[in-house]
């Protein structure tokens, strides 16, 4: 019904979302009632995930709504085939419950719930759009000046078919238990990936509606937990009477299971899950849960090999409520920022926050069953802000990275995610450091699959020759062979297939490249939102010479988890070596993020030689020099980061130096010959124009003709 453009607002300098009547039933005074509806409904409502209303206007006789202009993608477009992890899905139904939740206390009937409808932000955050459906309750509902009460006739269905309510479908007179019944539909399709009611034509679906049974979610997803099917069969129950009372009362026993999930995943904490609130009162569902949790398809929980962490509530160092307020705050950011780090598990908000006055960390670790603990303090002084943050593995009590940051705190909002985006940079450099270090030092029998692929990754950022790249090899040989659904077993294995190529120590090339080709789109088949997964496709598709393919991967890892900094890295690389000159640039400046805020992530000598190879397409060669050299100081045996360094070297006309780089990679690996490499430039490079930048320097040495 209406058209929808991205504007930007000269007078307050920010995007907004303009959606205007669509040209064709501007004439309509039905549907141009219905479009005015949707902004006088909407505005009514002031909540966090739903989406801002601005201002309705009319111009040149076109009816427009101004709001919020949200940056990210429907629900609808990241629900994969087989379903949403329990505990997402749970963390965005509650997002969902709560905006509705507001919109019923308004007295506000949304009538069109479904994903297509919820647009998802790239930090996990949730927007409810779309209210030109809503209508009015009555009775004794909140009134919203200028929304009429009911603008559709009897006998007329508005809404999406296989997401209405029974009454709703049959064109009967509603309520918000309506809405109730489309949240389970979005529900069921979050955790399966599939629709509860199905039918060939439109009275297929209304006879399902009405008669059929959905089939239970443990059938479509093994070790879905009980209380979540009692939760999903009461919002579809047929009868109005027979749901949820209200949103409330379903976002309480939603936010009981997600509490009893934190607490007792992978069996830990008996005593904690044994006093959890049972929300929906099934008998011993506390432990039934964890032991179903446990068959679901994911990585082996292995207790303390897992990657975990609990954020704690910062303290302010001050009496003002308003500097705790703002400690509280950078500790929630802190929480959804860490989220986006991939294979982290990161307690929530809810089970962490109760730990505000517990100072011993061993016994949050122990509660929680996590491993590490980020804690930290704020102080004011006058307009100025200084957190310190500390970084704790609280099994060994031994603290593993602490940094200061001082702010203004003219824009408090501003202060929170910017040093919550500083601190998670950080923090995730120093858990893949940590988590890979403490596989390496764990004898390989006693490793289950995530173990297995930690260690492998201890080999690629610590410990690089070619020995090594054989040796983790092996290692993810066997993570798959344990679990052959272990996604980012698949994802590393092809990483380090394509690795042995480029680094010219494969024994069979073409074979390498096809095998790894294979394992990199089973991963993604298995795991279409794993970050990881993405990120190591992604190089896969890039050192494969399939540019556009790891670019679409690489991106959809870092809308999803915008703190994997890992994928950043990588497409910065493929915009450097592959990409147009604008691309280069933009590539660059990618990196030179990266190596600003993570100083000390395991990826800088990786990042580093990236950036030298950027610096020489853009002809900038001292830079690309200083790089290279910074990139072979951090790791040595890395081959390929010594030829850009001895390219660059022989570029800015120190040609002996740049020999020498060369004789130290064949004198480390004589299998590496100018034919070769010329031929791996010439795929990445695309153009012999953009190739010669990555060879020049090399001729000058006399190392290639």
């Amino acid at each position: 019904m209406g058209v929808v453009y991205k504007a930007r607002d000269p007078r307050l300098q920010r995007f907004v979302a303009v959606k205007l009547l669509s040209t064709g039933h501007a004439s309509d005074p039905h549907r141009r009632e219905r479009f005015l509806r949707e902004a006088r409904a909407a505005s009514a409502l002031n909540h966090p995930h739903i989406v801002t209303v601005y201002d309705i206007a009319t111009h040149e006789g076109a009816d427009f709504i101004a709001m919020e202009y949200v940056d990210g993608l429907p629900l609808s477009h990241l629900i994969p085939r087989r379903g949403l992890p329990v505990r997402h899905a749970i963390e965005f139904a509650l997002q969902i419950a709560d905006a509705v939740g507001t919109a019923h206390d308004a007295g506000i009937i949304h009538r069109d719930l479904k994903p297509g409808n919820v647009v998802v932000t790239s930090g996990g955050r949730l927007r409810v759009l779309d209210f030109g459906l809503a209508k009015l309750m009555g009775g004794d509902a909140a009134p919203v000046e200028g929304a009429p009460v009911a603008l559709t006739e009897a006998g007329i269905v508005l809404g999406t078919l296989n997401y209405m309510a029974p009454e709703q479908a049959n064109g009967e007179p509603v309520d918000h238990r309506a809405d109730i019944f489309s949240f389970g539909v979005m529900l069921y399709e979050m955790v399966t990936g599939d629709l509860p009611f199905r039918g060939a034509n439109t009275a297929a679906i209304i006879h399902q509606l009405y008669y059929g049974t959905a089939r239970p979610l443990a059938e479509l997803m093994p070790g879905v937990p009980d209380a979540l099917e009692a939760i999903v069969g009461r919002a579809l129950a047929k009868k109005p009477d027979d749901r949820y009372s209200n949103m409330p009362a379903l976002a309480s026993d939603l936010r009981a299971l997600a509490a009893r999930l934190d607490v007792v995943e992978a069996e830990a904490s008996a005593p904690a899950a044994a006093n959890a609130p049972t929300g929906i009162g099934l008998p011993g569902a506390v432990r039934t849960e964890a032991r179903s949790s446990a068959r679901m398809p994911r990585p082996p929980s292995a207790g303390s090999e897992r990657a975990s962490i609990a954020v704690l509530p910062f303290s302010s160092l001050s009496s003002d409520k308003e500097d705790a307020y703002l400690a509280g705050g950078i500790a929630a950011e802190l929480i959804g920022a860490l989220s986006g780090v991939p294979d982290l598990r990161v307690a929530s908000h809810l089970a962490s926050f109760r730990f505000h006055d517990t100072p011993d960390l061993q016994v949050v670790a122990d509660t929680l069953n996590i491993r590490y603990v980020l804690t930290g303090s704020l102080r004011r002084a006058g307009n100025r802000i200084r957190v310190m943050a500390e970084l704790t593995d609280a099994h060994s009590s031994e603290q593993l990275w602490a940094r200061t940051y001082e702010r203004g705190v003219e824009d408090v909002f501003a202060v929170q995610e910017e040093i919550a985006r500083e601190i998670v940079s950080a923090t995730g450099g120093q858990l893949i450091r940590a988590g890979s270090e403490r596989a390496s030092r764990t004898p390989p029998e006693s490793l289950d699959a995530w173990g297995l692929v930690r260690r492998a990754y201890h080999f690629w950022n610590h410990a690089f020759t070619v020995e090594g790249v054989e040796d983790a090899l092996n290692l993810l040989r066997r993570a798959v062979a344990i679990d052959p659904n272990y996604a980012a077993a698949r994802a590393f294995l092809g990483l380090y297939l394509i690795q042995r190529v480029v680094q010219y120590i494969s024994p069979n090339p073409m074979a390498d490249v096809a095998e790894a080709l294979e394992s990199a789109e089973r991963a993604i088949d298995l795991a279409p939102r794993d970050p990881e997964v993405l990120e190591n496709a992604g190089l896969v598709y890039f050192n494969s010479g399939r540019y556009e393919d790891a670019v679409a991967a690489l991106t959809r890892a870092v809308d999803i988890a915008p703190f994997n900094l890992v994928a950043w890295g990588y497409l910065g690389c493929a915009h450097s070596w592959t990409g147009d000159d604008a691309k280069v640039v933009e590539g660059l400046g990618m990196l030179e993020r990266l190596l600003k805020t993570a100083p000390d992530h395991p990826s800088v000598p990786y990042w580093l030689f990236f950036k030298s190879a950027a610096c020489v397409r853009l002809d900038r060669i001292a830079d690309g020099v200083d790089a290279a050299r910074q990139s072979t100081a951090l790791q040595p045996n890395f081959f390929l980061s010594r030829i850009g360094y001895a390219n660059a070297l022989g570029r800015a006309g120190r040609t002996a130096a740049a020999m020498d780089e060369i004789s130290r990679v064949l004198a480390s690996n004589p299998s590496i010959t100018p034919d070769h490499y010329i031929a791996s430039v010439r795929l990445l490079s695309r153009t012999d124009e953009r190739a010669e930048k990555h060879l020049t320097g090399l001729r000058a040495a006399g190392w290639i003709r």
